[in-house]
């Protein structure tokens, strides 16, 4: 799944924009907890208390898996509330989440035949088993059987023909009417069937806006949301697991990320999560060593994405005279080059830099070539203006760019593609919305990519090691392919690719639809983004997770320090 950062990932956690995560730790001595035990030598824990995180994003609603809300950001925070069978690591694995299941294996090939035993102790927050019910409900929602479903992507789902249960519902047999070699990117983020299927807009509209999920099956439940301040997280005390030694995590919306490093120094914020700037990092870094930090290359990646119902981007001449008239290398150099010497333009939208399957497929995009951008306008019938704009038919090539407003990497990223594409005869005028209101215009809900308020989409997905997830980006009317792209060729690879047994092969088949993909242009791939997680030396046990799960991922161990 991907996720936008609205990054996505992608399976859908869309989403793919860059989420500002803050976290802010009071005195333990001002709030009556108590020490747990030694941690580092001679300093101690506390258990209890309060941390503050603080987001730019806010969620518009609390079920990621449909495509509207698959925000990176309520991704993190639901992390630690809704169940997954299988988690995504720091180093960029998977593994069985043995806080859920016993066990998980594929127990048949033909037909394929998946095997998932619960912990009998597995329970939700109101005291219900954590069931095959469960499973079921997940299966059902997003196999693509529900007309008119919200859902971010049946990829998987759609392969299954039954989902049963056994064991007084603790073993779940999941059987597939073709083969599915990614079984283990599915049944993420679970929620409890018998509080869905009676709750009020279900599925895809029951979690929206203010409707708070108020059940839970991980160590955290939500509390307390006040829509434009904040949410929280508190200890879920029917978690069967290791308790969150942490009372209280509040998310709070709206931080600016030009004020962190001051709100740090104030001791005002102890952790955040933001796209990394060359400022910023500079800031923070001299912070030290009050404040520490972590950069990781993980699997999110910047990319422009075009609206193929736009009458001139849904020109192929003309998308492939802005991949042209761009110089991709200019763009990482002024933007996280400046902060990261590892930072190199991406040629691949399936496999990223370092991933073994990678392949640079954009050779031909690899430079700027001026001339061979409006050479392709010219051929496509357009004619340059007096003001050194193309129009075609009396109408200018005048396109928006839009993304997320006070996101400076971003803001950046648009003045040079700006500037650039004036050379060609292309205006680029900036259309930018505060946060994730942005999205508004990318994913309004509808299936009707007429209906959505962009022309070229500036934001990063985060994906997951299991690429099927791209299907739901680029296949055809797949929940997440706002651009309205459509290539059967392209859905044929994908289909051929999810059937896929041997790993290198399956490789072989995305590496060749990345291909179809530069040679139809509706994405341009920028750069790897790297994720920049500062933090208070005083919380204990913080390691970045550069995937979906961000920083949040492990929430429920961190602790404060006491000297």
């Amino acid at each position: 799944m991907a996720t936008r950062h609205k990054s996505l990932g992608v399976g859908p956690l869309a989403l793919v924009v860059v989420v500002l995560l803050m976290a802010s730790a009071c005195d333990p001595s001002d709030r009556g907890v108590t020490v747990a035990g030694d941690m580092d030598g001679e300093v101690r824990s506390v258990r209890g208390g309060r941390v503050t995180f603080a987001s730019d994003q806010e969620p518009t609603g609390w079920n990621v898996a449909t495509a509207s809300d698959s925000l990176l950001a309520t991704g993190m925070i639901v992390e630690n509330v809704y169940p997954s069978a299988f988690v995504q690591t720091p180093e960029l694995d998977v593994a069985m989440n043995d806080d859920l299941l016993v066990s998980a294996a594929q127990v048949s090939d033909e037909p394929q035949v998946v095997e998932y035993r619960i912990r009998e102790e597995a329970v939700w927050s109101d005291g219900m088993p954590i069931s095959a019910e469960d499973f079921a409900y997940a299966w059902r929602q997003q196999n693509g059987s529900v007309p008119g479903n919200d859902v971010a992507s049946t990829v998987g789902y759609e392969q299954i023909t039954s989902v049963e249960g056994s064991g007084d519902a603790k073993v779940v047999t999941v059987t597939f009417a073709e083969p599915f070699g990614e079984w283990q990117s599915l049944f993420h983020q679970l929620l409890p069937a018998h509080v869905m299927s009676h709750l009020p807009g279900g599925w895809s509209d029951g979690l929206d806006g203010t409707r708070l999920p108020e059940f839970s099956g991980g160590p955290f439940r939500l509390v307390d949301y006040v829509p434009g301040q904040s949410v929280s997280l508190v200890r879920n005390d029917a978690w069967w697991g290791q308790p969150a030694r942490l009372d209280e995590i509040v998310v709070r919306f709206g931080i600016d990320a030009a004020a962190l490093p001051q709100a740090m120094a104030n001791s005002e914020v102890d952790m955040a999560y933001p796209q990394p700037e060359l400022d910023l990092v500079q800031q923070v870094e001299d912070l030290a060593p009050e404040i520490e930090s972590q950069m990781s290359w993980g699997l999110s990646f910047e990319h422009l994405d075009f609206n193929l119902a736009h009458p001139f981007l849904a020109k192929r001449e003309v998308r492939q005279a802005i991949a042209l008239g761009l110089d991709r290398n200019t763009i990482v150099q002024a933007t996280v080059a400046q902060f990261d010497d590892r930072a190199q333009r991406l040629d691949n939208r399936i496999w990223l830099v370092g991933q073994p399957q990678y392949e640079a497929h954009g050779q031909r995009y690899a430079g700027r070539d001026v001339k061979a951008a409006r050479a392709l306008l010219e051929a496509a019938g357009f004619i340059e203006g007096r003001d050194g704009i193309y129009q075609l038919g009396g109408r200018r090539l005048s396109l928006r760019i839009s993304t997320t407003a006070g996101n400076r990497l971003r803001e950046d990223t648009e003045l040079v593609i700006l500037d650039q594409l004036a050379d060609v005869g292309i205006e680029i005028t900036i259309d930018n919305r505060e946060g994730s209101a942005v999205f508004d215009k990318f994913f309004p809900g509808s299936g009707n990519p007429a209906d959505r308020d962009f022309d070229i989409a500036l934001f990063a997905w985060t994906g997951s090691p299991f690429p099927s997830f791209n299907s739901s980006l680029y296949g055809s009317g797949s929940g997440q392919n706002h651009m309205g792209y459509a290539n059967p060729e392209l859905d044929a690879l994908f289909d051929q690719a999810l059937a896929e047994d041997d790993p290198e092969a399956r490789a072989a088949l995305y590496n060749r639809a990345d291909e179809l993909l530069w040679e139809d242009l509706p994405t341009i791939p920028l750069y790897t983004k790297p994720t920049f997680l500062p933090y208070r030396s005083t919380i204990t046990n913080v390691i970045d997770n550069p995937t979906t799960r961000g920083p949040l991922w492990n929430a429920e161990q961190w602790a404060v320090r006491a000297r």
